[in-house]
């Protein structure tokens, strides 16, 4: 196993790691912890693109530059970074039944905020199209048919500040209501339908039993149904399928 201990500054304490399993990323992902066992900093690893850790990178200062909490940035190298640790617990543990409720009301509202967020002159560029771009150089044409048929009639939409992998594990909540944002690499500009098609994915998993599909329509109806087109939703579903 890598020593992440070693790359960071020996001024912050760590004494040990962890290795983080939740996710699906592919990345090595570890928690450092002090000799009290407090965490401090978390350590991303990737072993081939590195490119993708330098987007990310990219976004984390993007994103906390337009007042959105995400971790900041403590360390880069060729094929790491060191991010200090977000506080909040992630919107997929398992929490207790009474307060289930509560969590997909902060979550809605989490995501209403993001989405809401005034970007100008955004760097990122996440539309379907771009998604698109991707797709169609590693899908044969013949399965795309159903794909290009509904993007044809829909359309990019209107483009806001997104998240771009917006899954339970991904959104951090504390008890003040504010909620923090991990996992950013896909952060830009695109539909936010994107992001509500994919909490609702989330909500209704077998990876998350403790939620499903009645909290997915509590999101629905605490996001605001009004925003949400149907068609745009399965659009957004058909294009994850390909990924």
């Amino acid at each position: 196993m890598i020593d992440a201990t070693r790359l960071l500054d020996p001024r912050l304490g760590v004494v040990r790691q962890e290795a983080i399993t939740l996710g699906m990323s592919g990345a090595q992902v570890f928690r450092m912890l002090t000799a009290d066992g407090e965490p401090v900093a978390i350590v991303k690893l990737v072993h081939s693109r590195p490119e993708e850790l330098a987007g990310e990178i990219e976004r984390l200062i993007w994103l906390s530059n337009l007042g959105i909490r995400v971790p900041e940035v403590l360390g880069v190298g060729e094929f790491w970074f060191a991010m200090r640790v977000l506080p909040g617990r992630p919107a997929s543990d398992p929490w207790p039944a009474q307060q289930r409720s509560a969590v997909i009301d902060q979550l809605a509202d989490a995501a209403r905020k993001l989405h809401s967020t005034p970007v100008e002159n955004a760097p990122f560029d996440s539309s379907i199209s771009m998604v698109m771009k991707d797709v169609r150089g590693r899908v044969a044409a013949e399965a795309l048919t159903e794909l290009e048929v509904a993007f044809a009639s829909l359309g990019n939409g209107q483009l806001r500040l997104s998240h771009g992998d917006l899954s339970l594990p991904n959104v951090l909540l504390t008890p003040s209501d504010s909620a923090g944002f991990v996992d950013v690499g896909r952060a830009g500009l695109a539909d936010p339908h994107s992001d509500v098609a994919d909490l609702l994915r989330s909500l209704r998993s077998d990876l998350n039993p403790q939620f499903g599909p009645a909290d997915a329509e509590r999101f629905l109806d605490a996001y605001g149904r009004s925003e949400i087109d149907p068609e745009r939703l399965r659009l957004h579903d058909l294009l994850n399928s390909f990924f």
